[in-house]
């Protein structure tokens, strides 16, 4: 037992830590009181990650888990959408988190440290729209990699590989197809972090006189001749296309153009190369021209190569598509049981028509354009237009087809995957398209940028 005395001299210590407890805790309340006297910012009703706009135009307040804020503030504009979709996570409304202020630079930040940090505000000027290409994501937006393939077919289609998100796609998802034009290097990234996915690429530029002046074969020669060392520089393209949806307006030049394609397959082989022969427009060619085309399609099969064409998917999901209907295309037959379509599915017609009569049904077929429109005549499911799967997303949301733009589309994008899983000779389906996320771009009405995420999470999600 202590005497009286030490009794007394430890009631003075314990009063003097609680006097100096009491004096912190009336400055932080008084520190809080403040900041909650602002607009915007409601401090008992604070669940992190959250983004606050402060009253000033100059300031943001950016609260973020502890095993976050230990790096640098997230940037504004990065896109960093809570994309877990409605099929994954039982939510229909996606979660926007770090949503852009006024400003390019966050000018207050709370963290969960022991320690709260607050930056005084900065002025910074608005930057011009999207002059910079997209960062790369924080990993928790993702979902979790794949040690395997994907079972899906849907692929990209890229005109730029400048957008982060294209190549982190590729590790997470490993993806059966991918496309480039031009811009073909990277593809060899592709093949290291998926070495499965099969690449297709293409070298923009065709001269669509010569079947009305030069003979087929020496056409092809000098065809393959003239992009020979570009092939060579490029190790990491499997199958490479030549002219890209040309129209054949009389059956003479189809049959031009059948035995262009056939004799560039066997040039290319004969070289050490693949070649992926048609690239025909969606909605092309008409059925009994596809006729002529055939000898390009047994050369292709003799000589390594594969057959590539292009599709449009309706803008509501299934509609356009018939069983056991005449007229779908002008001069087809039916095919009983098979579903078939004007823009989709299409490519069933050649298969069942031409080539599975001719020994040639288990030629790989790459759908190496694929993007939403393709009007179906006199159907109801054509929606507003436009010239891009952006231009639909209000239409869709209204239609119940998702719960915004991006999500809806990998709707529509799964359904067609549905479909082409159906056809084994069908290797995949390349979304048309990536890298052209800046709003100058001629494309930028179908970059897909907004809608990798949510692809994503549907393709991991595919036993």
């Amino acid at each position: 037992m202590q005497p009286p005395a030490d009794r007394r001299k430890l009631t003075r210590r314990h009063r003097t830590s609680l006097a100096v407890l009491a004096a912190v805790l009336i400055i932080v309340l008084l520190g809080l009181y403040q900041l909650n006297q602002q607009p915007g910012l409601n401090l008992p009703a604070i669940l992190p990650p959250l983004l606050w706009k402060s009253p000033t135009p100059n300031a943001v307040v950016q609260l973020l888990p502890s095993a976050v804020a230990s790096g640098p503030p997230v940037p504004l504009g990065t896109p960093t959408t809570n994309v877990l979709p409605s099929w994954l996570d039982g939510h229909s409304t996606p979660v926007r988190l770090n949503e852009p202020g006024p400003t390019s630079t966050p000018t207050a930040y709370f963290s969960f440290l022991p320690i709260l940090q607050l930056i005084p505000p900065v002025a910074t000027p608005l930057p011009p729209l999207k002059t910079e290409p997209p960062s790369a994501p924080p990993t928790p937006q993702w979902p979790n990699g794949l040690d395997h393939q994907t079972s899906s077919k849907i692929g990209l289609h890229v005109v730029q590989n400048n957008d982060p998100y294209i190549m982190e796609f590729v590790r997470r998802v490993r993806p059966r197809v991918m496309k480039a034009v031009d811009d073909l290097g990277w593809l060899a990234d592709v093949h290291a972090a998926s070495p499965n996915t099969v690449t297709i690429g293409r070298i923009q530029g065709q001269d669509e006189s010569w079947p009305d002046t030069m003979d087929p074969a020496a056409a092809a020669q000098e065809f393959v001749s003239a992009h020979l060392a570009q092939y060579r520089l490029n190790p990491g393209i499997d199958y490479w296309e030549g002219w890209n949806e040309y129209v054949a307006v009389t059956d003479a030049h189809m049959s031009w153009y059948a035995q262009f394609e056939a004799a560039r397959a066997c040039d290319m082989q004969a070289v050490g190369l693949h070649a992926a022969v048609g690239g025909f427009a969606a909605g092309t060619p008409e059925y009994n021209q596809m006729a002529l085309f055939v000898p390009a399609l047994a050369a292709a099969h003799r000589c390594g190569g594969i057959f590539t064409l292009h599709e449009g998917v309706s803008p509501l999901i299934g509609c356009g598509v018939f069983k056991d209907k005449a007229g779908i295309i002008p001069g087809a037959p039916l095919f009983p049981g098979v579903d078939l379509g004007y823009f989709m599915l299409r490519y069933r017609f050649w298969y069942e028509g031409y080539l599975k009569p001719a020994g040639l049904g288990d030629l790989p077929l790459v759908i190496s354009e694929l993007e939403v429109g393709g009007l179906v005549p006199g159907q109801a499911c054509n929606g507003p237009g436009g010239g891009g799967w952006k231009a639909y997303a209000d239409w869709w949301v209204q239609n119940g087809v998702g719960p915004d733009g991006p999500h809806a589309y990998v709707n529509l994008l799964a359904w067609y995957d549905s479909e082409i899983r159906k056809d084994p000779y069908v290797i995949g389906a390349e979304i048309f398209t990536a890298g052209a996320w800046n709003s100058g771009d001629s494309w930028y009405s179908t970059d897909v940028h907004d809608a990798i995420i949510p692809l994503a999470y549907y393709e991991v999600s595919q036993p």
